[in-house]
């Protein structure tokens, strides 16, 4: 008798806490090691929405992977979180260094639908420059 094996739920999207670090994980790590990590948070065919343009899967590596080259580091703060069943909002300051050292802030605003294995389905997200 064959055993059908089981797939461990993904769980980062159940506190506050560990949605942080997950989003903070998105910009660190090696960048080869890009799809890998973000199989781990985004399903096949996930989508990120924001003010400017829909990434699919791919495109989502694409943009990670080339944020993880140029970013010397990248800080975020989740302030708000909720979450009913697999729908996610928060909103998070962020700190960017740039390359030239400068420090770029940001607020973002941000809705997750999350699939069936806990996984991020799609995000819809809009960001606010601060000054």
């Amino acid at each position: 008798m064959s055993s059908i094996p089981t797939v461990q739920k993904a769980t980062f999207a159940d506190s506050k806490e560990t949605f942080q670090a997950t989003l903070m994980s998105l910009f660190s790590g090696k960048p080869e090691d890009t799809e890998a990590d973000i199989s781990k948070i985004f399903t096949p065919t996930a989508t990120l929405r924001d003010d400017n343009t829909t990434l699919d899967f791919s495109g989502l590596v694409e943009h990670f992977t080339f944020l993880r080259r140029i970013l010397p580091r990248v800080t975020l703060t989740v302030e708000q979180f909720v979450r009913d069943g697999v729908q996610l909002a928060d909103r998070h300051s962020s700190s960017t260094v740039m390359q030239d050292g400068t420090v770029k802030r940001a607020e973002t605003f941000m809705f997750v639908v999350l699939g069936m294995d806990g996984r991020i389905e799609s995000i819809i997200e809009t960001v606010r420059q601060l000054v």
